[in-house]
């Protein structure tokens, strides 16, 4: 038996509607008085249900109706095409800026969308906002497919897409207070941090990826202890002394005890990113663009009040 039923050919949505209603009252009888039609038009769309499925969908006998295993497949499919249905009718009553599907990983989340969308949303309440969470380096290549709508991801964005810079990421090392590390410097290189146990960011989030390229490059071999792709999970291993935490300084860090340092390469250079929204060039809506540009101009009003 199939675990899929393609539903093609002259099957219309009121088909399955009229099947769902079978299946539920389990009587042709009930089901025509739900559909307000007659009990004959609802046997011969069920009838011509499964001549276009070539499968049988329904018991019958004398106490009424019952699903068949390819049955129960059919009620399936059509609950879900009846959802994707309901949505789409939503949308379109309350026009095209009824969703906007945001891209960003959790730390940018929290940093950057998080106290904008706590202004945005209560003044475009008829927007549904769904965050898509996951590393900004595959978050920029789910944009470019349309995955989502905006998304916050790394400098370059590539020529699919389009971008309005929102701010600088250094990655740093973070230890407690007495650490070996805790000497009062600013900076840290990474000759001097590897020679620590670590615990970092897997290479899919941006400053685990340029942690991780920096030692290659410097033909440096860590010790990585633990990796995680959250934020205040590396801040609490480091703080209970497991290892030097290594990731960008998005994170928000209240509660925790720790001491910093920027970390830099051998030439001096602080590694880091330049973050930005972005979002397909040929076809996003206007709208989806003035989003991302008033998330970059809030963002620059609270660099200058900090």
């Amino acid at each position: 038996m199939s675990d899929s039923i393609d539903v093609s050919g002259d099957v219309t949505f009121r088909d399955l509607q009229t099947f769902l209603s079978v299946a539920s009252t389990g009587s042709f009888r009930a089901a025509a008085a739900r559909m307000f039609t007659s009990q004959p038009a609802v046997s011969r769309t069920i009838a011509r249900l499964e001549r276009e499925l070539g499968a049988e969908l329904l018991e019958r006998g004398p106490r009424g109706t019952r699903l068949t295993p390819e049955g129960s497949i059919l009620v399936e499919h059509a609950h879900r095409l009846g959802s994707v249905i309901a949505t789409l009718r939503s949308e379109l009553a309350d026009g095209r800026r009824s969703r906007i599907r945001l891209g960003a990983a959790a730390t940018a989340a929290g940093s950057y969308l998080a106290p904008f969308l706590a202004e945005w949303i209560p003044a475009h309440p008829h927007v549904n906002v769904e965050v898509i969470e996951d590393g900004a380096v595959k978050l920029r290549e789910r944009l470019a497919e349309g995955a989502c709508d905006l998304a916050i991801v790394p400098l370059p964005v590539g020529d699919k897409l389009e971008a309005i810079p929102l701010a600088h990421l250094t990655v740093r090392a973070y230890f407690p207070p007495g650490h070996p590390l805790d000497t009062g410097e600013e900076n840290i290189s990474v000759d001097d941090l590897v020679l620590h146990p670590l615990v970092v960011n897997s290479t899919g989030f941006l400053a685990g990826r340029a942690f991780m390229q920096e030692c290659e490059a410097s033909g440096l071999f860590p010790h990585i202890a633990y990796r995680s792709n959250v934020g205040q999970t590396l801040a609490a291993l480091a703080e209970s002394g497991l290892g030097v935490a290594v990731f960008g300084d998005t994170v928000d860090l209240r509660g925790f005890q720790l001491h910093s340092r920027a970390v830099h390469t051998r030439e001096g250079r602080r590694l880091g990113f330049e973050l930005a929204a972005a979002w397909h060039r040929h076809e996003t809506p206007e709208w989806i663009r003035e989003f991302g540009s008033d998330l970059a101009a809030f963002q620059r009003r609270r660099q200058d009040v900090a």
